[in-house]
């Protein structure tokens, strides 16, 4: 009786390790080297004069495996620079112009693919990549963009301009100018959105700083006295508080 007891136990004991290798290999096999790129803080958008840490990582690395590479990426050009000590301490002429002009050394090498930006300027609005070139494995890359704003305040233009003649051919325009990064907007005459009814000139992402417009030509009526128009550009983090600027018409009667 006891060795049928000790040959059953033996083989429960044989079938639950079987159960547990079943389990366990699948998730050793699916702990994969890994590219991490990590914003300190993770943020979106930057506000001027703030400290961003900028790290690339290789996670679950295998024996022998190369190291990962951080990649200054400039927005204008698509230009790929490799972050490195070099780069910070003593950059060649045709470094960009972000390393160049580091004589106060805002931008620190931390250590390797390890890079700290301090008081951000508009400048350092930049894209940076984390890869590894030289592994055997190919892991793809990760990349963010570091946007920092610049704000300023939507303006209204009217032509030929005042006093408005009531019937008369009148064009209005809604500019903002040297701001970043422009996210979206919105015309209202009084709480009607008349966005669709102008031509809207939006500003290339590739480029800092910005400039936007937004014009249409209108023929007021009498319903147009007292009206009020309101130009809503949103600028980076200020998609909930957006920037915006009212103007009330009087009309003057022919």
């Amino acid at each position: 009786m006891n060795i049928v007891y000790l040959r059953s136990k033996k083989i429960k004991m044989f079938f639950v390790s079987i159960i547990f290798l079943t389990i366990l290999i699948p998730s050793i096999q699916s702990v994969r080297p890994t590219l991490k790129l990590t914003f300190i803080p993770d943020e979106k958008y930057f506000t001027h004069g703030r400290t961003v840490d900028i790290i690339c990582e290789l996670l679950n690395p295998t024996e022998n495996m190369e190291a990962a590479q951080l990649w200054h990426v400039d927005i204008k050009t698509g230009k790929h620079t490799p972050i490195s000590r070099v780069l910070l301490n003593t950059p060649s002429d045709d470094s960009p112009n972000i390393f160049k002009q580091n004589t106060n050394k805002r931008l620190e090498y931390v250590k390797k693919n390890h890079l700290r930006i301090k008081s951000l300027q508009l400048e350092d609005s930049s894209r940076y990549e984390c890869n590894c070139p030289d592994c055997e494995e190919p892991l793809g890359k990760q990349g963010k963009d570091l946007q920092v704003m610049k704000i300023a305040e939507p303006k209204w233009h009217i032509e030929p301009g005042w006093p408005i003649q009531e019937h008369a051919k009148t064009t209005i325009r809604c500019t903002v100018d040297d701001f970043y990064p422009y996210v979206g907007h919105k015309i209202f005459r009084h709480h009607h959105d008349i966005t669709a009814e102008g031509k809207s000139v939006i500003p290339n992402s590739n480029t800092y700083p910005q400039k936007f417009s937004w014009e249409a030509n209108v023929i007021p009526t009498a319903d147009w006295h007292n009206t009020t128009l309101r130009c809503t550009v949103t600028e980076g983090l200020f998609s909930k508080k957006k920037r915006h600027k009212e103007m009330i018409l009087f009309l003057l009667n022919r």
